[in-house]
């Protein structure tokens, strides 16, 4: 990311203004270089949350997803988000989506379980039965109408509110059979679907389930932080152009002394108070407020479309993994050592999901170079899960212990460092202390 573009690249080695810069030593080995020991010890840590795959294990226990998107125009956002999630290890994947998306997505692959609860606006005012005069809805004042079109409009409001509530109960009715839900990929801006995922939202908060926010969800974010605002368990994907809205409805220049991406990200966090910012680039930095964590691996020279899909479903297979981990060690009588206390859940199931999509979209440029396609990624996920990870068969540093069996590691309790910004990088890593010299 360069500076024409609102602020200066991640990455960078220079420490920010006012900044102190101490490099961890998270190994007992003096010998290697202390970054990459540092980078080593995140992808171990990362490693001992992903499922061992053993033939005692029953359906839904390596993860339950859910997407809600997908409308009229789009229908491969959501396919490549829930799918994404199935390949690289969970068990079960829906997709909650508008009665007119729903057939195209289902003949995309049989794998992916696809529930059409929701109505497009079009599709709502063809049930009512009445034509919707231009510019009646939205927010706009009805008084130049006549009584009758004034009663046209009250009846299409109702009939909306209706179905938002119909639609919302549907999806939360699932809740309890999901791990972690994804909202945003292939929504699109019909005002009804908006209404309807900010609805969804609000009771999946209020039933605290993790959720991924990704696309026309950062949308509906930047139009209302207030959504997400303080909520933990939740995640937010920006792009580029995702992140600019979202810093300007948070009030954050983009321009000016001190713009480097980190010193954004976490400004944004801050006004966020909670939410995990994973913000895509050639780099990928991934933020809570206390945290950042850089994860650089390769991707491949080519940026194709529902990348950020498949690292949307990604994340929230991770976020599954991780606090199904969590839950598990907490009720062990054992409690081992805590080796990253600053690292929250969502940043470290954020960074595994980032360093396996980017490993997965290298090893697809590699094989089909311009060619390259989402669906090459899709095919390459298990293969990157298994270089990475090596959970087949028990076997590795996971298959050895397994996410049901604690360790030593960072995930059997999390206290969180404050004021402190870890940046890990493949390999480079360090930790920023703000204040001090």
């Amino acid at each position: 990311m360069s500076a024409r573009q609102g602020f200066t690249g991640i990455g960078e080695s220079r420490p920010g203004i006012g900044s102190r810069t101490v490099t961890r030593n998270l190994s007992t080995s003096g010998e290697r270089n202390e970054n990459a020991m540092m980078s080593d010890e995140i992808r171990s840590e990362v490693r001992r949350i992903v499922p061992s795959l053993t033939d005692d294990r029953f359906k839904g226990q390596s993860g339950k997803i859910a997407v809600l998107g997908g409308c009229f125009e789009y229908t491969g956002a959501p396919y490549f988000a829930a799918f994404a999630a199935l390949a690289v290890g969970a068990d079960l994947s829906h997709v909650f989506c508008s009665t007119s998306a729903a057939p195209i997505i289902k003949q995309y692959s049989p794998d992916i379980l696809v529930h059409p609860y929701f109505l497009q606006r079009s599709d709502l005012l063809q049930q009512v039965n009445q034509p919707l005069p231009s510019g009646a809805l939205g927010g706009l004042s009805t008084n130049h109408l006549i009584p009758a079109e004034q009663a046209d409009v009250a009846a299409q409001t109702a009939a909306a509110a209706v179905h938002v509530a119909e639609a919302t109960a549907e999806v939360e009715s699932w809740f309890n059979r999901l791990d972690c839900l994804v909202v945003g990929p292939g929504l699109g801006r019909d005002p009804l679907l908006l209404d309807i995922a900010r609805s969804v939202i609000l009771r999946a908060k209020a039933a605290k389930m993790p959720l991924v926010l990704d696309g026309d969800g950062l949308f509906l974010v930047a139009r209302e932080p207030e959504l997400v605002v303080g909520y933990t368990n939740c995640v937010l994907t920006p792009n580029l152009n995702e992140f600019r809205r979202l810093a300007s409805t948070m009030g954050v220049s983009l321009h000016g002394p001190n713009n480097d991406r980190s010193s954004k990200l976490l400004e944004v966090t801050a006004h966020l108070r909670g939410p995990t910012l994973v913000s895509k680039g050639p780099v990928d930095a991934i933020c809570d407020g206390k945290v950042t964590m850089i994860c650089n691996a390769s991707g491949g020279a080519k940026r194709c479309g529902s990348q950020g899909d498949i690292l949307a479903g990604t994340i929230a297979t991770f976020i599954s993994w991780t606090l199904t981990f969590l839950d598990i060690a907490r009720q062990s009588a054992e409690v081992e050592v805590v080796i990253l206390p600053e690292i929250n859940p969502m940043v470290l199931a954020s960074y595994g999901a980032c360093l396996v999509t980017r490993t997965a979209a290298a090893y697809a440029f590699a094989a089909r170079k311009r060619a390259m396609v989402a669906s090459d990624m899709l095919a390459q996920l298990g293969s990157a899960m298994e270089m990475l990870f090596d959970t087949a068969g028990g076997t590795g540093a996971a298959g050895a212990a397994g996410p049901g069996v604690p360790g030593q590691g960072l995930l059997q309790a999390h206290v969180p460092a404050p004021n402190a910004s870890i940046s890990v990088g493949c390999p480079v890593g360090v930790l920023e202390l703000p204040g001090g010299s």
